[in-house]
């Protein structure tokens, strides 16, 4: 040993101040080598590993993948960390197993590493359906135009513990996920809590989503106390109309602080119910005295918002050609009924509703808008069995049923409650969830089919042969004729349709309680004047036709 040792010390100094001068290392790589999914998946999570380096991602074109979020990152200051990547795909309708490859490239190296995404088969074709039915489309008929679905951002003062992230937020709100472009934000009483909410919008902003607010609470400053059903309840003074409007306003010039350009407000959510109560009369005063000043702003005035979009609540707006002026979008909820015309009480709020558009709102330019409502039955259920809000035929016969009505019915835009809880779009930490946190539910693929299909088109007239499992409303756009279609029956259907104008391509996606946005097989006739596919049972299907230029 002593004679090894002198030998050896060299060697050991000079390895350590070889170590010692070395830059760190740079790598971006991915942990495995493959990742497999399956034929209905629509995205796929994988990770990056990487240090000190910038790296981008890329793939072959004409493959199964459509894109990647985020594209690039990584940053030469930080090392061995990770980033998670979400990977975008279009879900297998053939009988053949499909394989891609990601490649990441290092920036600063050049090197580059590989993943392949391995998706597994898609079942065999359905058989032919033995149903048929058809449906013709009239672009020069047209009816509202349709400017959004989305949701209600989940507010910190309620769910602190069940906010929103990022990554869903985007899941929900960038074209290449759900495509929502709505987004609903809470009034905080306190302005200390309002850049709670700043972020999140922020971002769905960027993703083309238009923002709008509503107040819950009048603050405690400019309200006194009403009695309703026998119980006090909040109520905001009359003499401090004013110092109500300067608190909506001062809220809107501090989100557009903040990089926030609000599209609308609401003078009161639910001003029926407990949360702050006006009197109907109430209402109509307030729009018709301050309404002006509010939309000096540049931002649109909604009201009344009532719980069921009463007309105890509404007419007094429609009514008072001022307060009628002052508001740019007739808002209001549902709870009160819409879709069930078992009794005459719904059958008849429903037709005053529908009735709003032809009677006032079309002849002044002016829309109505749902603006919450949501779907839980069974939530209170100690046996999971009887949760019906985690049945695909529950989701589509309830939202999937009130979104198609409420088209019918000449609404410019639908918006559900929390977009994040069990009974949402996606799912939350709730034991009731039937899905990790994040996910996406039934709910939000429906929402999907509409917010991808009907948004910032308008409405035109579709006839649907007599007798058909299918309810269908249609739209125009750009170049474009789209669909969507729901068959409530429990067998599929063909469906052919019928275009005036000539079609050249044709492009299709389903959601069932099996297939999430899965492509369609179309057939488009030679002479382009009509397209038909296979509509599955209990399911949304969605189509595009584009249109001969």
């Amino acid at each position: 040993m002593k004679r090894i040792i002198p030998l050896l010390l060299p060697l050991l100094i000079l390895a350590g101040c070889g170590k010692d001068d070395k830059e760190p290392p740079t790598y971006a790589r991915f942990p495995v080598e493959e990742s497999a999914v399956s034929a209905t998946a629509t995205d796929v999570s994988l990770r990056l590993n990487w240090s000190r380096t910038t790296w981008e991602l890329s793939t072959t074109s004409g493959g199964f993948i459509t894109g990647f979020e985020p594209e690039s990152g990584g940053d030469k200051a930080r090392a061995n960390t990770y980033s998670s990547i979400r990977v975008d795909l279009q879900p297998n309708t053939t009988t053949a197993e499909r394989r891609q490859d990601v490649t990441v490239t290092n920036r600063t190296t050049g090197e580059t590493g590989r993943i392949t995404i391995v998706q597994a088969a898609g079942e065999a074709p359905e058989p032919d359906p033995t149903n048929r039915t058809s449906v013709s489309l009239d672009p020069g008929t047209s009816y509202q135009h349709v400017v959004g679905f989305g949701g209600m951002y989940n507010p910190k003062i309620w769910l602190g513990d069940n906010l929103i992230s990022s990554d869903e937020l985007t899941r929900m709100y960038s074209p290449n996920g759900l495509g929502y472009n709505i987004l609903r934000l809470m009034v905080y009483p306190n302005k200390a809590d309002w850049a709670a909410d700043v972020a999140g919008a922020r971002l769905a902003q960027q993703y083309g989503a238009i923002i709008f607010a509503c107040p819950w609470d009048c603050t405690d400053a400019l309200a006194d106390r009403v009695t309703l059903n026998g119980e006090e309840v909040k109520h905001l003074k009359p003499e401090n109309y004013r110092a109500y409007a300067d608190h909506l306003i001062e809220y809107i010039n501090y989100m557009k602080t903040n990089g926030i350009d609000l599209y609308a407000i609401s003078v009161q959510n639910e001003p029926d119910m407990e949360f702050t109560y006006w009197r109907p009369a109430e209402v109509a005063t307030f729009v018709k005295s301050y309404g002006d000043l509010i939309r000096a702003t540049g931002v649109k005035l909604m009201s009344p918002e009532a719980c069921g979009m009463s007309y105890e609540y509404t007419n007094p707006i429609l009514s008072d050609a001022a307060a009628f002026a002052n508001t740019d979008i007739v808002a209001g909820h549902l709870y009160q009924g819409f879709i069930d015309h078992s009794t005459s009480y719904v059958r008849n709020r429903h037709d005053y509703i529908v009735g709003l558009y032809d009677s006032h709102l079309k002849p002044a330019g002016k829309t109505w808008w749902m603006t919450e409502h949501l779907f839980n039955d069974g939530q209170y259920e100690t046996d999971p069995n009887l949760w019906q809000f985690r049945k695909w035929s529950y989701e589509l016969e309830h939202l999937g049923k009130e979104i198609h009505m409420s088209m019918e019915g000449y609404c410019s835009a639908y918006v559900y409650w929390y977009l994040k809880r069990f009974y949402g779009m996606v799912a939350d930490n709730d034991q009731r969830s039937q899905a990790t946190p994040g996910a996406v539910l039934g709910n939000g693929y429906i929402l999907s089919h509409y917010a991808k299909y009907a948004s910032g088109r308008t409405r035109i007239a579709a006839r649907v042969e007599s007798g058909s499992p299918v309810s269908v409303t249609a739209y125009r756009g750009e170049g474009e004729l789209t669909l969507v279609l729901i068959n409530f029956e429990t067998s599929a259907t063909r469906l052919t349709i019928a275009s005036p104008q000539a079609v050249v391509g044709a492009t299709a996606a389903e959601t069932s309680a099996n297939k999430k946005m899965a492509a369609v097989t179309t057939a488009l006739a030679e002479d382009g004047q009509s397209v038909s596919l296979n509509v599955g049972a209990q399911s949304i299907v969605s189509v595009k036709l584009q249109l001969q230029e």
